[in-house]
């Protein structure tokens, strides 16, 4: 049976979004007290995106190309979308096992997407001359 997994900005306020931070996170992925309320205790760096910038990182991610989840995570990087200063929701993306973790007011979702599609790429490009590791 070949499950349907959606692409992680299926059902996300990302049409709204006009900047987009990226963070990494360190460690184990997933901490003791589990997700979201203590997410952002657990970013060690942060790097804030906005205009033409946030606009093709906004873009990318949207057009992330569908696939197929695993059960690891790395490299341990994530996004925030806002619209203005609010935060509409948060991703953390895993290029080794195509997962995408959705967080949103409403809880967390477990996503996929292709990490070797080309918007995937050049979102791995985007990430790693930010948030190098």
């Amino acid at each position: 049976m070949k499950w349907n997994w959606n692409t992680p900005a299926w059902e996300t306020p990302i049409g709204k979004a006009d900047g987009v931070e990226l963070f990494c996170l360190p460690g184990s992925i997933v901490p003791e007290e589990g997700w979201p309320d203590t997410f952002w205790r657990h970013v060690s760096e942060r790097h804030l995106l906005l205009g033409v910038e946030a606009q093709r990182v906004i873009r990318l991610f949207r057009e992330l190309e569908p696939g197929e989840s695993a059960r690891c995570h790395f490299p341990p990087w994530g996004l925030a979308f806002y619209e203005w200063d609010t935060l509409l929701f948060a991703a953390t993306l895993c290029y080794e096992c195509n997962n995408a973790y959705i967080y949103t007011a409403q809880g967390k979702e477990l996503r996929a997407f292709d990490p070797a599609g080309p918007n995937a790429a050049r979102l791995r490009d985007v990430l790693k001359q930010h948030l190098p590791l």
